[in-house]
């Protein structure tokens, strides 16, 4: 098939129709709200949930936070160096060699905690830019 073959019309209800590409849309989109709610604090939403993770997991090694997170470990790895350059974690060896454990230090506490009342302005922004039923379809997604 060539291009020629894939008429402007189909290419167009592709689109439209296309799981992979709204879902990317709609994550942009929400990452956007989030980002700027969150923009008094320093942190961008990736940065967020990161710590949110690492508080959730209690010292998580490196490969723990990833799984959380749904990010391959290099992924995990690069999202981390910014963190630890603040000073709001700090990552050190495990029982081994091969493993690290994440934790948060005193300033990564006191980020997470002033960047909760913003959370959750950007949880309610998201829901209404969204929609309420919309946004608990995808929740329970």
């Amino acid at each position: 098939m060539k291009l020629n073959d894939l008429g402007l019309d189909t290419a167009v209800a592709a689109a439209d129709e296309c799981a992979c590409f709204t879902l990317r849309k709609t994550a942009r989109t929400v990452s956007h709200v989030f980002d700027q709610i969150l923009r008094p604090i320093d942190l961008r939403s990736g940065q967020y949930i990161i710590l949110l993770g690492i508080r959730i997991l209690e010292r998580p090694t490196i490969q723990e936070l990833a799984s959380l997170a749904w990010l391959d470990r290099s992924a995990l790895s690069r999202n981390l160096r910014p963190l630890e350059r603040q000073g709001l974690i700090r990552i050190d060896p495990g029982r081994d060699r091969r493993t690290r454990r994440i934790s948060l230090t005193r300033s990564g506490k006191d980020k997470l905690v002033a960047g909760y009342p913003l959370w959750k302005e950007a949880q309610a922004a998201t829901r209404n830019i969204i929609g309420p039923q919309t946004f608990g379809r995808l929740m329970d997604v």
